[in-house]
Order: C-alpha cells, then structure tokens, then sequence
C-alpha cells in the first residue's frame, strides 16, 4: 500500500473454515466414591470406604453411553478485515496502530444447526428442521472490534521505554463442541441415588442404565430421565474479551547487559465457560434440583460468560548477551492472578464465592539460565596447547536454575453432609481468626495449623473461602555439560552429560485440605489422617522429579 516514508500501512483478510468429522467410543461407568458405606455426620469417605463400596457393588453413580450420528459433525467459521499502520513519528518515536473486525457466525453441523434446550418444556430442537430456523435464533454480536496500540520511544541512545494496550475477543468459546456431543446426537445416561448416602443402585441388580432411541417429532425431542449429557447454548451468546497492557523501561549497560523491568497486566471479561444449570440448594439433595421433575439429575451445562480474571505482574528480566564464552538470562517476575477460573460452587446465589486468587497463582518465580564454555584449550585462555588442553578443553557448561512460590489451595469439607448437588468444594469452617503455618513437611507433621479449622455443619457451607492458604514453592537446578569434537568439516561427535534435579531437592506437593478426614479429640489433640499434612511431591513442569542423570553421544553429519 503506498504510503510516506514514515508510515507502513499494511490491511488484510483472514477466512477460516472448520471441519469436524468426529466419533468416540466412551465406556460404561460405575462410580464407586465410598459414600454409601460413610457415615452421616461422620469422617469424608476415605480409599477404604470406595473399596467397600466396590465390594458390595453400591454405585455412587451408573452411567451408559451410546453415539446415535455417525459421524458427528461440525462446520465452523471465523471472518476478520484488519488494518494497521506503523508511523515514525521522528527518529526517537514509534507508534503502531490498528483495529481488527471480527465476526463469528452461529456454528453448524453438517446438514442442520445446533441443538437448542427448553428447560420449560423438556425438550430439544433441532435447529434446521421442520421449520425451526437453522440458527434457532440464537443471536451473536456483529459489533467485534479489537483495537490495539503500541509506542516505543527512545529518548537515549541505550534507553527505550515502550507501552501497548489491545483488546481481543474471546476466539475458543465452545458453543459447538460440546453441542455435537450432546443429547441427541449422543445418549449418556446417568443414574444418581436419592442423596450423597444413597447409591445410585448395585451393579448386579441394577445395572448400566438402559439409554431409548431419540424419537424425532417435527423437529423436537423429548429429554428422557436420567440423561447425562445436556447442553445447550443461550439465545442470547454473549462472547468475553480479553484486555492486554503494559509499560516496561529497557536499557542497555556496559559488558553486554541488558535490562528490563516493567509491569505487564491483563483483564479478561465475560469469559464463556460451561456452567451447570442443575444444581441444588444447601440440603437439598437431588429432589430439589432443577430438573429433578424430569428425573433428570446429572450435571446439566449451558454455555454462560461467566468466568473473568484480572492479572497484574511486575516483570524484570536481565540478560548478557554471548560474549567471552558466557551467556545468561535472568528473569524475575512478582505477580497476583485473581479472578473466577474455577467453579469451585454453581449454585448462583453463592457464585461470587468463585471470584478469588486463582488457583494457578505464584506470587513470585525466579529463573536463571546460562550457557558458559570454559575457559581452556586451543583459542582460550588457559591450557591452549599440550595434553591437557586435549583433557579440559572444548568443554561447556549448560545450566538453569528456578525458584517459585507456593501454589493456593483450598481447605475444604466432605462434600456428602452438605447434600447439594452443585457445589464441586465445600469450604471448611474456619473457627480461629487466623491460620498459624509451620511449613512443617512429613506425614505427622502440619504445614497449618489443623485446629483452626473445623468441618462444616450438615446443609452449609464453610466460611474458609477459596484458595487462602498457599503451599510449599520449589527450588530446582538442572545442569549438563558437553563437548563436541569434530572428525571432519561436516562431520561432529558430541559427548553429553546431563543431571535434573542436580542438588536431588524434594518438590513437595499442597497438604491435605480436607479437614473431614481429621478426628478431633475432646482433650484438645486431633489425629491428622492426612489432614494439613504433606505426604507426596510434585513434579516440576516433567514427568521426572527426584534426581536423574542421563549420559549420551551424538553424531552429526
């Protein structure tokens, strides 16, 4: 596009088109939780109670599933003009620019529309047939713009300060996915018992739930009881965005350092998310939920926006660019992520309980890596000739070193006294007005203090709250060392050795949270039974946690 010598205005198109042709097989399911040999009032089911439960063949919950559209299919679109300007505006200044339309049509399967549900009258249409609009009326927005901006200014030679704002719609909302999936295309029938202590029925007498053919009348069907797998998209789609932005100060020093701080924030809005319309108030058991009266008491979701998040972050980083055989980047950022990402609870009129430090938050994380030859053999300053410089030279030293703060995580209550269907973590009771924390690790041992918390009374939940407490953080350093010797021009041999976890430093996992477990005694003592107790490890970002060496050659032609 012509424009001045200043500008570089630049505009396009984007078309996506997404076919989906898909078929899964998904196995009969009996769920043994342990709840119907637990006792009322008494400790959370344990590994011992599930067992028992298996034994007499008590199923907290029956489940079939049978496909009924082969394949199930999925035609999705995604429709955006953009256009963007750089401007230098002088030869310290730069400003980038732009908007971006966007526009995400109702999805589609292959022959028809999507499956809509009227809770009303029990039923589905699907969308496309006997008249029923292929669309189903289902309204999505037409007014999707994402601008963005960013300025760089250079007031020094060695100094840059940049900032940048952008907003963009949410691209992963899943009003088709899960639609495919859903009652009639595929059949998943879920039995549930009467209340948290009542099995939903035993396998040898009841068995897996019998699952009728869909019978299609002018576009319609009606839900049977016991169905698992209801899903339906509001006519009214309201699609979340997300809000970037920043402000960082760059400067370069003397010995090839660079260094950079900043605050990096972001803000997401009306996220869609699944959410369970059939839930059931405080002690109400299944005979209160929503669809009960169908004899519907599985988990029914409907695609809502209702998850958000705020992230705000101080973020440093320092790096030596290669010079004199030693590279390195250090990165440090300080941060807090609080928002809903979590539906610990979906009854709606305690939903605001979910909004919350997320359970993803590391308030600190440090992190250093570094590539270092060292010094001796031919062209460096030690040992340049003779044997030794055939012995220690050529080697280099590859390491990284991390350090973060702990996880959040909840101190929650056995889920079956409180008989609401709905709520995924009941909260404890938090009797003291603050929590002492040890640190302690080991099986015997408290990370918190266990008699600050108590389990919540029947039909209630606990004024703990969500993700309060945080866990132990981590310290790992990885380290190899390696050498390559070359046989020809092209050809290279590589010796290699490498140690995870070099100092063998346990990474230890969150305690135990669930204060049910725990047995308070009248003397003032409580037996933990796992309860704020630190009894495993948690691996950091790999599969392999303790200590690992692993040695190897490599040849390269």
């Amino acid at each position: 596009f012509p424009t001045r010598r200043s500008s570089d205005l630049r505009f396009g198109l984007d078309i996506l088109r997404e076919h989906q042709n898909h078929i899964e097989v998904r196995p009969t399911i009996f769920t043994f939780s342990g709840n119907a040999t637990a006792l009322n009032g008494g400790p959370g089911a344990n590994q011992y109670n599930s067992v028992a439960d298996f034994l007499l063949g008590t199923a907290t919950t029956l489940g079939n599933y049978v496909q009924y559209v082969y394949p199930l299919t999925l035609r999705t679109s995604e429709l955006a003009f953009y256009v963007r300007d750089q401007y230098q505006v002088n030869r310290k200044l730069t400003v980038n620019y732009g908007v971006r339309y966007e526009k995400y049509p109702v999805p589609r399967e292959a022959n028809k529309g999507l499956n809509v549900y009227d809770i009303a009258t029990n039923t589905i249409s699907i969308c496309g047939a006997a008249g029923i609009p292929a669309d189903c009326g289902i309204h999505v927005s037409n007014k999707l713009f994402a601008p963005s901006v960013g300025i760089a200014y250079r007031p020094f030679e060695n100094l840059v300060i940049r900032t940048g704002y952008s907003l963009s719609p949410q691209t992963d909302a899943s009003m088709g996915r899960q639609a495919i999936q859903s009652y009639p295309n595929e059949a998943q029938s879920t039995l549930n018992g009467a209340n948290s202590f009542v099995p939903a029925g035993t396998v040898s007498v009841t068995g897996a739930p019998v699952i009728p053919q869909p019978t299609i009348l002018n576009g319609t069907v009606q839900v049977p009881a016991n169905t698992g797998n209801l899903f339906t998209n509001p006519l009214n789609f309201v699609r979340g965005y997300f809000q970037s932005y920043n402000f960082t100060v760059e400067k370069q020093f003397a010995g090839d350092l660079l260094a950079q701080v900043g605050y990096v924030g972001s803000h997401a809005v009306h996220v869609d998310a699944t959410y369970n319309f059939n839930s059931g108030p405080l002690s109400g058991g299944t005979a209160r939920q929503q669809l009960f009266k169908y004899g519907i008491t599985a988990t029914a979701n409907i695609n809502l926006p209702v998850l958000s998040d705020k992230y705000n972050s101080l973020q440093a980083t320092l790096r030596k660019r290669f010079a004199g055989g030693l590279t390195f980047n250090t990165a440090f950022t300080y941060q807090h992520d609080i928002g809903i990402q979590t539906q610990n609870i979906s009854l709606p009129q305690y939903f605001c309980l979910n909004d919350t430090t997320t359970a993803i938050d590391r308030t600190f994380n440090l992190t250093i890596g570094s590539v270092y030859e060292l010094p001796f053999g031919k062209g460096k300053k030690f040992a340049q000739s003779g044997p030794l410089s055939w012995i220690v030279g050529g080697w280099t030293l590859n390491g990284m070193f991390t350090r973060f703060s702990g996880l959040p995580f909840n101190v929650t209550s056995a889920a079956v006294p409180c008989n609401c269907p709905g709520v995924g973590t009941v909260p404890a009771n938090q009797v003291l007005g603050s929590v002492d924390e040890p640190h302690a690790i080991g099986t015997t041992a408290s990370y918190f203090n266990p008699l600050a918390f108590r389990p919540a009374a029947a039909g209630t939940l606990g004024s703990a709250g969500y993700y309060r407490l945080r866990g132990p953080g981590a310290t790992n350093l990885d380290l190899s060392i390696f050498r390559t010797f070359p046989i020809t021009e092209r050809i290279k041999f590589q010796l290699r050795a490498e140690s995870l976890n070099l100092t063998n430093t346990p990474h230890f996992a969150n305690p135990g949270g669930n204060v049910s477990n725990a047995t308070f005694r009248s003397d003032g003592t409580v037996v933990l039974n796992a309860f704020s107790a630190i009894s495993s490890t948690a691996a950091v970002g790999r599969l392999i946690d303790p200590r690992y060496f692993r040695f190897g050659v490599r040849l390269t032609f």
